[in-house]
């Protein structure tokens, strides 16, 4: 019933939060509990002692998919399973020992498992093919990334997917390029100039993120196609318009874009920065974030959808609440086991524990 869901819920984020105050889990780790609940016999144990019973079996399960995640992209680089294997554990204890907030953990995990490599294979000159390899798709991801509205793609081509070079997208930027200069381009097309420019930055931005997207990038405004992208900004713009107006009617407004999103913004004065991370086809996290002098930093995350023609549907919001940072002792020893890797909830917790002691 919903008064036993609520329990279960209840208790699986208390216990989440308690331990792991950095990693944002709380949903991962109930999904689970719940499942594991559904599928075995009927108890009349109370919510929380279920929960608790099962809770260590389930914490373990979850870092094993996180080291299965981090195994998986370094070996699929470097075809080495005892490296993969290493590079998988240190990312995960980084994970554990993370003195910062961490929400879209499989982006995270992602990413620190590049770095590592990145920073192994400099370290080793017998390996100096891949890490050319490795630091020409840092290179290039750093490029898709920037703000710049030119990009240079003939360097990099060896790491673009194939699927690119038939899309349209692509066919359109090699049209681009093959003017000297945007004048040159915008009179072979038939435009005036400032539509030139306009199409131009279309052309590339949507480019841009049509290759991140191909190489497995899921976070970042720089995901977005230029429509997209512009129909998150005025999304904003209009939050925006709504905090500052600040008034009976702007809370009506905000209510019936989600009925949680005044409570939500509430002490929003600006949204100082944003962030974004797909969570499957049309369907992202949303991250905004306020500086309030008052309060201190403020951040939310709001689930968002975009239709065909690019309209956003707020789904679900929260309040994303700052639990501090913690110092990492020097003295933090990287566990291996050769050949195999464990994660038992009682080493999870100890290394937890090292990390805010």
């Amino acid at each position: 019933d919903l008064k036993h869901y609520e329990d279960i819920v209840g208790s699986i984020t208390n216990l989440a939060q308690d331990s792991f105050r950095n990693l944002n889990i709380s949903k991962d780790v109930a999904n689970s509990v719940l499942i594991s609940l559904l599928k075995g016999p009927p108890s009349a144990d109370s919510a929380v002692s279920q929960t608790q019973a099962i809770y260590p079996r389930i914490i373990e399960e979850l870092f094993a998919s996180y080291h299965k995640l981090a195994f998986n992209f370094c070996l699929q680089r470097t075809q080495n399973p005892e490296l993969s294997n290493d590079i998988a554990q240190e990312t995960i204890c980084c994970l554990l020992k993370s003195p910062n907030p961490i929400d879209d953990i499989t982006h995270w995990i992602n990413r620190v498992a590049h770095n590592l490599l990145f920073e192994h294979y400099r370290a080793k000159k017998s390996e100096q093919a891949l890490y050319r390899d490795l630091y020409s798709e840092a290179k290039l991801i750093h490029q898709l990334c920037s703000n710049a509205g030119k990009i240079s793609l003939e360097e990099y081509l060896h790491k673009i997917p194939e699927s690119i070079f038939d899309s349209q997208n692509y066919k359109s930027y090699l049209k681009l390029k093959a003017y000297d200069s945007l004048k040159a381009y915008a009179e072979a097309s038939g435009i005036g100039y400032e539509k030139a420019k306009n199409r131009s930055r279309r052309i590339v931005k949507d480019l841009k993120a049509e290759i991140l997207l191909a190489m497995g990038w899921q976070a970042s405004p720089e995901i977005l196609n230029y429509n997209q992208y512009r129909a998150i900004q005025s999304f904003i713009r209009k939050l925006l318009a709504l905090i500052k107006a600040d008034g009976e009617e702007a809370n009506e407004t905000l209510s019936k874009l989600h009925p949680e999103l005044p409570k939500v913004l509430s002490g929003y004065k600006s949204i100082e920065d944003w962030g974004i991370t797909m969570i499957s086809t049309l369907r992202f996290r949303l991250y905004l974030f306020h500086l309030s002098p008052e309060q201190g930093p403020l951040a939310s995350t709001l689930f968002i959808t975009l239709n065909k023609q690019n309209h956003v549907d707020v789904k679900d919001c929260k309040r994303n609440v700052f639990a501090g940072e913690y110092s990492i002792p020097a003295n933090v020893q990287i566990p291996k086991e050769k050949g195999r890797i464990i994660w038992p909830y009682e080493k999870i917790i100890s290394l937890l524990n090292e990390k805010s002691s």
